[in-house]
């Protein structure tokens, strides 16, 4: 079977990392290009940690650094990461430096001269997307489909409507959205019932479970008895099993501005995105198992 040739865009953070490390471990994936950008921590620190990412799990993923900053409004951040973005664990120093294009340049040159379509995996702010579709509008055409964590329909995370990674750039969100593109939105309608802990790690041996759980006990978003929440491992989950979330088709607008900035509404009209609204637990506590067996 063919593997999905796919870009990433991510801003570790512990449940990037995750993530990361989830999709060079499954087959079903070709991974071309990890882009990085402001989000979680700024972005010196998310480019460091990704390159770590990638060392820790003996990678050779082109990385590209992208957006230092949202579009229109100040850089945010988060401490539901800790200080570095990756705190409780210590990572070996990179030995792998990013490339010499921006992610957006890099993004653009990839998809041009690819011989086949390419998703897009943003598991972090949408800005390097949303710059790459203002600048070069013809790459629409190369592009596969979006498949991004980010948004809810049911109340946010940072604030009472909005969910961090469509907050963090709402403007760029809202480009990315209304692009006429074929996307899946996995927000916290599904994320936040995909809970790994403990019981999953407890019986494992293996480097990387030391990793999950060293940096797990330090991710402000559950704890360890109850399960932490794996919002970005999510999207990689649907990527190759997409058979474990319910998706419905809605139209879903981008609030960029007032009280409610950041936030994913659904409203009347034509579909522009699949959302996902409903997830398997158990089928995807099995699959994160699966995956955790193969890896180092």
């Amino acid at each position: 079977m063919a593997k999905i040739p796919v870009i990433i865009s991510t801003d570790p953070g512990i449940d990037d990392a995750a993530a990361l490390g989830m999709a060079f471990y499954r087959n079903e994936l070709d991974i071309q290009l990890i882009t990085t950008l402001h989000g979680n921590v700024d972005i010196n620190k998310t480019t460091v940690n990704a390159l770590k990412v990638i060392t820790f799990f003996g990678e050779q993923t082109p990385v590209a650094r992208g957006m230092e900053s949202p579009l229109f409004i100040e850089p945010v951040s988060t401490d539901v990461h800790g200080e570095s973005g990756m705190d409780g664990y210590n990572f070996p120093e990179s030995t792998q430096q990013v490339i010499s294009e921006h992610a957006v340049e890099a993004m653009r040159s990839l998809l041009e001269t690819s011989g086949e379509k390419i998703t897009l995996v943003s598991i972090g702010p949408l800005t390097n997307i949303a710059v790459l579709l203002l600048m070069y509008p013809h790459i629409k055409t190369k592009i596969e489909r979006i498949v991004l964590m980010g948004g809810s329909l049911s109340g946010g995370n940072v604030t009472s409507a909005a969910e961090f990674n469509i907050w963090a750039d709402p403007h760029a969100a809202k480009i990315v959205f209304d692009s006429g593109l074929d996307m899946v939105m996995i927000g916290l309608d599904v994320t936040l019932k995909a809970l790994i802990g403990n019981d999953e790690l407890a019986n494992h041996q293996s480097k990387t479970a030391e990793m999950f759980s060293a940096t797990f006990r330090h991710y402000r978003d559950g704890d360890m008895e109850n399960g932490v929440v794996m919002h970005d491992m999510c999207a990689i989950t649907y990527l190759t099993n997409p058979d474990i979330f319910k998706v419905e088709p809605k139209r879903v607008t981008v609030v960029t501005d007032g009280p409610a900035i950041g936030m994913t509404m659904e409203v009347s009209g034509e579909p522009n995105i699949q959302v996902a609204t409903g997830i398997d637990q158990e089928a995807f506590r099995n699959w994160f198992l699966e995956t955790l067996e193969r890896m180092i």
